[in-house]
């Protein structure tokens, strides 16, 4: 693992396109959940997401359901090491 600083440093090597696709996760995961009636809320989005992670190989994109797990927990850290 590393400290708090080293995770947060690994946001700024992420592509900008990167962006898009965690926003793109986080969409899916509110649909998802919206369609079969779940709410809606930090808790069942960190689970789905967690599930998404779960039936993916992809390492690469496996990165980006964390990425979007730790923006929607921690949106101002996730904003602070965008910018």
């Amino acid at each position: 693992m590393g400290t708090e600083e080293e995770k947060m440093s690994c946001y700024a090597d992420i592509p900008v396109s990167s962006d898009e696709e965690v926003c793109s996760i986080i969409g899916k995961a509110v649909v998802d959940l919206s369609i079969t009636g779940q709410p809606v809320n930090k808790a069942t989005l960190g689970l789905k997401l967690l599930a998404m992670a779960d039936q993916d190989q992809d390492d690469e994109r496996i990165l980006l359901y964390w990425i979007a797990r730790r923006a929607i927990s921690q949106p101002h850290k996730f904003a602070d090491a965008r910018f």
